[in-house]
């Protein structure tokens, strides 16, 4: 790291002083350093174990909100790799290669496939109107806008094959419906804290977290059918990410340990698993699992 030394010669009287300031030539930063860590994941007699991890964006800046191709054979994460803005990137699990997806001045972030198109759905902080929904076409570079709604969104889930879409409001702590084929647009819930939605496996119901009156945050079940709200799995810590596994299990990390709440469980407790406190140092919070239950990607915060 090279210094850059300046001395400044000032008089008074008879004598003079000096003084030298140092300053470091540093690469500027869009936020604090995270990284992404992709790991096999199986299962036995109900207990998850992970194996076999490696750094798959190998970036001193902001890396996160991974999220798989419906394929499996690769996944999509937002990076920043100019300290400036973020930009979608895709890596390939079997080459171990990187491809750059959007190139723009300004950052995207929550990318998602848009079903089995290829094409890349993303939050744009650039567009018009800012802050919501657009995807890309990967051949073309082609952008457009994708959800009919001017809102800011902050996480969004769609199921593209009904048209339904919950998102998280950026501003508002809230999630929000909207359907894509019909143009039906409404509000479900207030305070709703800053996580993903997501679609339960093998349904066509949305989950989100919400914080309760009481204070205690759950996991909910959203269904935009009978447009209904069911509570799941209380989380006891500070920690409110989590993923579905296929077989209907929610997995989560508290204090860099796997947990676990098994599908049907009433027992009303979270199964404490595997501790990756030796292969990861900093925190971990958000995390993804593909769709047939063999890669577990998870962020850590340095």
């Amino acid at each position: 790291m090279k210094l850059k030394l300046k001395t400044i010669i000032t008089f008074a009287g008879l004598g003079f002083a000096s003084s030298v300031l140092a300053e470091e030539d540093k690469k500027p930063m869009f936020a604090n350093d995270s990284e992404i860590h992709l790991f096999e994941l199986s299962i036995n007699d109900g207990e998850y174990t992970l194996k076999n991890g490696r750094n798959i964006s190998n970036n001193p800046d902001y890396d996160s909100q991974p999220y798989f191709s419906p394929e499996n054979n690769s996944l999509f994460f937002s990076s920043a790799r100019d300290g400036k803005q973020t930009d979608i990137y895709e890596y390939n699990i079997k080459t171990e290669s990187l491809t750059q997806i959007t190139k723009t001045a300004h950052s995207e972030f929550s990318p998602k496939p848009v079903g089995n198109t290829g094409n890349v759905s993303y939050v744009s902080e650039g567009n018009n109107p800012y802050n919501t929904v657009w995807h890309i076409d990967k051949n073309t570079s082609k952008e457009e806008w994708l959800l009919n709604s001017t809102e800011p969104v902050g996480y969004y889930q769609a199921n593209h094959e009904t048209g339904d879409v919950l998102f998280w409001s950026r501003y508002g702590w809230s999630v929000k419906y909207l359907n894509t084929k019909t143009n039906d647009n409404r509000f479900v819930s207030g305070n709703a804290l800053p996580s993903s939605p997501q679609q339960i496996p093998n349904t066509n119901n949305f989950s989100f977290v919400h914080r309760q009156t009481n204070s205690m945050h759950w996991i909910k079940s959203f269904n935009p059918q009978a447009f209904s709200i069911t509570h799941i799995a209380p989380i006891f810590d500070s920690n409110y990410e989590y993923a579905w596994a296929p077989n209907g299990d929610i997995l989560r990390f508290n204090e860099n340990r796997l947990s676990v709440w098994k599908q049907g469980n009433k027992d009303f407790k979270w199964l404490i698993g595997q501790d990756l406190s030796d292969l990861i140092k900093g925190r971990i919070a958000r995390l993804t699992v593909s769709s047939n239950g063999k890669y577990l990607a998870l962020v850590e915060s340095k």
